[in-house]
């Protein structure tokens, strides 16, 4: 339990009233009573931070409130609360990003200078949240092997490739890798030097960058100031991982794609949410007259696997259902399902698939399955509206497999 302390109480929600916000990530598995203590203190921050409603968007806002540094903190990008990241405040307040290492990431080096090389690996890049540069020879968060002593050159620059082998030489490599990260790098690279040869290469979503550089000497190294942009995330998970506000709308890019952009509601799970059309006779499935029981479930959100483009016929964490079929422990009717028990050659089950309103098609399949069954399924409006029948004794008309595979054009 803490110890409620009028000084410390005041310290912290005043810190609050100055900052520019940000939700504090407290340490997990506290081993002491004062690492309880921190945990129980920063619990009260976060609190505090969160009822004012409050953005931070660096952590010099946060130091120049009196907030502890050392420790990771959620951050906005121009204090957008939609465009929330995770950054390790240091003792002088500014702002790092934590980067994934080993399996040849985050790395540079320069090799065979007179005898010597030098290799780099990279833990944490600073960021100037304002510029949206990161500071590719700030070394606080790096570690380097070997050393050029006649160059006095002790590291490798974040993202620099070379060598000095001999003419049309690029043993020298390089990766920058912000996976993992809201950001993907914009900045473009260069290979200079004295019979130089290298390049780079750069993911599809801008977050990896390989390069290759040498010569004697010769080096492929980032042209200018390393700029990022903001790209968001792809997946609730992501979002709330990052420090999002749960239970709200985002916008998401599919694959980090900026051309694919879609709305989506993060639930507190982190699971990935479609809101659907609430027209009359849009996004219902129903199952009828069971042993005299029906059960018609209503869909209002759609839970969507962003990665395999496939949406879940079986969360109901958002459909609402009238009736229920207890004979089959059947409390709603799946997503998409058409089906009924009225007899041979009957399809009065009814369901409507409606995703307009979002950028995503239908690709699924439907079958009709069941004893004397009978039904179908037709597609409109450009492959986004399915309307389904289904029935027989007992039959239905269903999507094939466990998803119904969807598509963004």
């Amino acid at each position: 339990m803490t110890t409620f302390n009028p000084d410390n109480s005041k310290r912290r929600y005043l810190s609050v009233s100055l900052l520019a916000g940000g939700l504090l990530l407290g340490a997990c598995g506290p081993s002491s009573v004062a690492q309880t203590q921190q945990k129980e203190d920063e619990v009260v921050d976060e609190v505090g931070i969160q009822a004012m409603g409050l953005t931070a968007s660096s952590c010099a806002h946060l130091l120049a409130a009196g907030q502890p540094m050392g420790r990771n903190y959620t951050l906005y990008v121009g204090g957008d609360i939609k465009k929330p990241f995770i950054a390790w405040c240091d003792t002088d307040g500014d702002t790092w990003l934590t980067l994934q290492t080993g399996g040849g990431r985050n790395f540079s080096q320069y090799l065979q200078v007179e005898g010597t090389s030098v290799t780099t690996t990279w833990n944490r890049i600073r960021l100037d949240p304002v510029t949206m540069t990161l500071d590719m020879n700030d070394i606080q968060f790096a570690t380097s092997t070997g050393g050029i002593p006649s160059w006095n050159k002790y590291y490798a620059a974040y993202g620099e490739a070379g060598d000095c082998v001999t003419w049309g030489s690029s043993t020298g490599k390089s990766n920058v890798d912000l996976s993992g990260l809201p950001f993907a790098v914009t900045a473009t690279w260069k290979t200079t030097g004295y019979e130089a040869k290298g390049g780079y290469t750069i993911s599809a979503n801008g977050q990896v960058v390989n390069a290759t550089g040498g010569g004697s000497c010769g080096v492929t190294a980032v042209n200018g100031a390393l700029t990022v942009r903001y790209t968001g995330y792809s997946a609730c998970s992501d979002v709330l991982k990052g420090g999002g506000t749960p239970n709200q709308d985002y916008t998401l890019y599919l694959g980090l794609n900026p051309a694919k952009p879609f709305t989506a509601y993060c639930h507190s799970s982190g699971s990935t949410y479609l809101t659907l059309s609430n027209a009359a006779g849009s996004n219902f499935s129903q199952y009828l007259k069971v042993e005299g029981a029906s059960v018609t479930t209503t869909w209002s959100k759609v839970r969507l696997d962003p990665v395999a483009e496939k949406l879940d016929i079986y969360d109901a964490r958002f459909a609402t259902s009238v009736g229920a079929i207890p004979a089959w422990n059947k409390y709603y009717a799946f997503f998409g399902e058409a089906g009924d028990c009225a007899g041979w050659g009957s399809s009065t089950g009814r369901a409507n698939v409606d995703l307009r309103g979002t950028p995503f098609v239908v690709t699924a399949t439907w079958a009709t399955t069941g004893y004397e069954a009978k039904g179908g399924y037709t597609r409109s409006s450009n492959d986004q509206v399915v309307n389904v029948t289904g029935g027989g004794s007992c039959g239905v008309t269903a999507v094939v497999g466990d998803m119904m595979s969807v598509r963004y054009p």
